[in-house]
């Protein structure tokens, strides 16, 4: 019976822990392996190689293992192949490729200056204004066009092999090729960057990072939050997993506590998932927020 007890509790705590936390704690486990490589005994060598590779997919295996009840809800309502294949893999990985086709499409409406349809009228509420998004874009643009020459210099200087030069080169090209179309297709996609309070709705949008619809009837009250967002989960004792940060790239400052029966879903990372309890917001000004929601909750 503890057995099966710790069995079930190993199953929710994989279920609970984000995919992008998985990949660390297996990069950790190979690079573990890869340092006691160095000192172990040679007769260990190989039993390490192996250990190091395997650790990495045994991780990301059990967390996918971990889904297969709700991998076989999707795919039971599931119609064509490629639905039934995509309900089978993890819905992240389906999420990035949709991201990836949307980042592309923002891409060329950037290029023909498109205008962003589709925004709901109400009280804006904007993130754009005090934060420092509009740096960062700038300052990943300006490494971008830095780092082309340098990337050529170093690997003329490393490399000699005409072959393995030209690789590497189209490799660092597709990834910079990679890395600006999606700046700018996030830059549009963010556009006016705000959120919109209208007909008691709280309508959240970071671009096609995060979309969702709250009603204000489920928003149990908005506190200030001060603090990184680890040490602020640590400090009130609340696992990761219970809150969703949306923010184009500065720290939150306010954070929605939800009902508890709040039957809110958001795409996020363009996947759809049920609202934490605990959404983390950065706001311009997050007291405009506050005293909206407040009344109107109680």
């Amino acid at each position: 019976m503890q057995a099966v007890r710790s069995f079930n509790s190993a199953v929710t705590e994989l279920r609970r822990t984000s995919w992008l936390e998985l990949a660390a704690y297996a990069f950790l486990a190979f690079f573990i392996t890869l340092l006691a490589r160095l000192i172990a005994p040679a007769v260990l060598d190989s039993t390490l190689r192996k250990l190091g590779m395997a650790l990495p997919l045994f991780f990301l295996v059990a967390k996918d293992l971990a889904h297969t009840p709700e991998a076989l809800h999707r795919l039971r309502s599931a119609k064509g192949w490629t639905s039934r294949i995509a309900a089978l893999l993890p819905q992240e990985l389906v999420g990035m490729f949709r991201l990836d086709r949307l980042m592309w499409a923002g891409f060329a409406h950037w290029l023909r200056r498109s205008a962003i349809q589709g925004r709901a009228e109400g009280v804006a509420l904007t993130y754009l204004q005090r934060g420092a998004y509009g740096t960062a874009i700038g300052i990943a643009m300006v490494s971008l066009f830095v780092e082309l020459p340098l990337n050529v210099l170093i690997v003329n200087l490393m490399f000699k092999e005409p072959d393995t030069r030209l690789f590497i080169h189209v490799v660092a090209g597709v990834g910079a090729l990679y890395s600006f179309a999606w700046i700018l297709a996030d830059r549009w996609y963010v556009g006016e960057g705000t959120h919109v309070l209208a007909d008691n709705t709280l309508h959240l949008r970071v671009g096609v990072r995060t979309q969702a619809s709250i009603p204000l009837s489920v928003i149990e009250r908005c506190d200030t939050v001060s603090q990184d967002p680890i040490q602020w989960r640590r400090r009130h004792g609340i696992h990761r997993a219970d809150t969703l940060l949306v923010t184009p790239f500065d720290k939150p400052n306010c954070v929605l506590v939800l009902k508890p029966d709040a039957a809110v879903t958001f795409l996020h990372w363009q996947v759809q998932r049920t609202a934490p309890r605990y959404v983390l917001l950065y706001l311009d000004r997050p007291e405009l927020l506050a005293s909206r929601v407040s009344p109107a909750v109680g």
